[in-house]
């Protein structure tokens, strides 16, 4: 019995939202280790706050290393919440591209034109990725700046220890 010659084009119109899941879980694999990173790094350094806040006498460099330490956990919170909602951007566009392959077998199955809502679906989940990639390069850029204010307060740190020491 030879097959249906629709059923080739139904399976090359199911491949275009495999691929999209594809690469949106490829997406979805360089998000959540930077997300984990994020958040081991605000720990890192709350611990650190919580360690010079214990000494008995705070030095002015203790007091910039503290006043450093909030300004790059408020950044990394800012880039943890946009790595966070570029997930889930991502996370709802491979849920739309899932829904745009069942909707186009059925199409096929009970020979009913999906057409429009299939293309919709399709459309939602490009949509969400364009989002979740938006917010990915939003993070990004504000990594790059979390990282000039940590070299920054790193060298004034360095400088007033070594002004003390020739003081000394």
């Amino acid at each position: 019995m030879p097959l249906d010659t629709r059923i080739y084009t139904v399976i090359q119109a199911m491949l275009s939202p495999a691929v999209m899941i594809s690469c949106s879980g490829l997406l979805l694999l360089a998000l959540t280790p930077k997300l984990g990173r994020v958040i081991d790094r605000i720990r890192l350094l709350n611990h650190e706050k919580t360690s010079i806040a214990r000494k008995p006498c705070l030095e002015d460099i203790d007091q910039n290393r503290i006043e450093s330490i909030e300004f790059q956990t408020e950044m990394l919170v800012c880039r943890a919440q946009l790595l966070k909602r570029s997930s889930g951007a991502t996370l709802l566009a491979i849920l739309f591209f899932v829904v745009t392959s069942v909707l186009i077998g059925i199409s096929f199955v009970m020979k009913v034109g999906f057409v429009t809502l299939t293309l919709i679906t399709f459309l939602i989940g490009m949509v969400f990725i364009l989002g979740g990639v938006s917010f990915a390069y939003w993070e990004m850029h504000i990594s790059h700046n979390t990282i000039k204010e940590e070299i920054e307060a790193s060298r004034s740190i360095v400088d007033n220890l070594l002004k003390k020491a020739k003081e000394r």
